[in-house]
């Protein structure tokens, strides 16, 4: 296929897809050749080239291994309103176990949240036996898929990977997962809309490389008052690299000799502000990934509370929104509309809640005393094994009764 065709092609879907999803023409034009609009800072900010900041780099991999590492599993409604696991349902070994026969599902869910957070949109190939029935998930790149409707208004993608003759797919063919979305079909760029923070991030970076290769950084100067030849010059070198370079000749006392004066070159006010520009893009890029500092490995901050209220915070308002964006569109996009109202897929984050053993010894306790606990539920939330059906008991005060009772029961 000549070079021209395949970049054609794109053009003319991005076109379409463009049209469809009122994105601005920055998006468009990152979409179609990868590249975003030039930032302010000269830069062209692209995904790769943002996973190039360490920062981006360090929020993308908190969120996606977060993410993709918290038990994922499918449970069933029971009619009285209790839920129990539905290990049965082939959705829940795609989305516990394995994907496919290549693909991990910690893998899959990984790469998904990669894609969603540097670009907007994850795009999942969904593959079903002649019943319909889901039988494996294939990650799909997300760059090289357009959706658009199809003259039925029904939701459809083209997928292009190589630059190939487009694929169409159905909507049941794809799991769809959209970031912050103008139209609830395709998601906003947190990379391309936050170019300029992300851009001014590159530039520094590409500053500091600058200066390291092609410029020079000196420790201090030593002066005389008369001028030295050669000779001169070459033995006192020598002397002062013998006696005080090195980390063995460190704290050395300074003799000066025929009038040699030394002055320390420290860091100019400009190096300061450099650096404090620089922590502060660190944290600009923080705040766009909603990802707290502390969490990035930075020294200087710490938590306002205790780590335990850290991680509920970490939990309730940076990963909590992206739980519940893939539970509903794995109801959406994996289950028959009949098994929506019976099946449904949840997140386990109480590994990330749990306080230290102490708190967690009292609070067994006060549900084990006022009966909402069990022996084998506290032993499953320790992920241990249950002691069999005598560890299902549930106990209850003896100094309690039902409200509207005349007293304890017993008494």
């Amino acid at each position: 296929m000549p070079p021209t065709r395949g970049l054609t092609d794109r053009i003319r879907h991005g076109v379409r897809a463009w049209l469809m999803s009122d994105a601005p023409p920055e998006q468009f034009l990152r979409g179609v050749t990868g590249v975003s609009a030039e930032a302010g800072s000269g830069v062209h900010v692209t995904d790769q080239a943002a996973l190039g900041v360490a920062t981006v780099l360090s929020c993308v991999k908190v969120l996606a291994e977060s993410i993709s590492t918290l038990p994922l599993q499918v449970f069933e409604r029971l009619p009285n309103g209790d839920k129990r696991p539905a290990p049965q349902h082939p959705v829940n070994e795609l989305l516990h176990t394995l994907a496919n026969e290549e693909t991990t599902a910690q893998s899959l869910r990984e790469t998904s949240c990669a894609h969603v957070l540097l670009r907007g949109d994850s795009y999942v190939r969904v593959a079903r036996d002649g019943a319909g029935v889901v039988r494996e998930l294939w990650p799909m790149n997300s760059a090289a898929v357009r959706p658009y409707r199809g003259k039925d208004g029904r939701l459809r993608f083209e997928y292009s990977p190589n630059g190939d003759a487009p694929e169409h797919l159905l909507a049941s063919q794809v799991w769809r997962v959209s970031g912050l979305s103008w139209n609830g079909v395709t998601g906003l760029s947190p990379i391309g809309f936050a170019r300029e923070s992300v851009g001014l991030a590159i530039a520094l970076e590409q500053n500091t490389g600058s200066a390291l290769r092609n410029g020079s950084r000196i420790s201090g100067v030593v002066s005389y008052q008369e001028t030295l030849d050669d000779a001169e010059y070459k033995a006192r070198e020598a002397a002062w690299r013998e006696n005080l370079s090195g980390a063995q000749n460190a704290g050395k006392v300074f003799l000066a000799d025929a009038g040699a004066k030394f002055e320390k070159v420290g860091m100019t006010l400009e190096d300061m502000e450099f650096l404090e520009l620089k922590r502060f893009q660190v944290a600009e890029i923080a705040r766009l990934f909603r990802v707290p500092l502390h969490m990035l490995y930075d020294q200087a901050a710490q938590p306002r509370a205790n780590m335990e209220q850290a991680s509920l915070e970490f939990v309730t308002y940076t990963l909590r929104p992206w739980l519940v964006r893939y539970e509903q569109t794995i109801s959406r996009d994996l289950f028959s509309r009949e098994d929506r109202s019976r099946y449904f897929a949840e997140h386990n984050v109480a590994g990330l809640l749990r306080g230290d053993f102490a708190a967690r010894m009292a609070g067994y306790a006060q549900g084990r005393q006022w009966g909402w606990l069990s022996v084998n539920d506290v032993l499953r939330l320790e992920n241990l094994n249950g002691i069999g059906p005598q560890g299902d008991v549930y106990l209850q005060p003896s100094n309690m009764a039902p409200a509207g009772s005349a007293g304890p029961t017993g008494a």
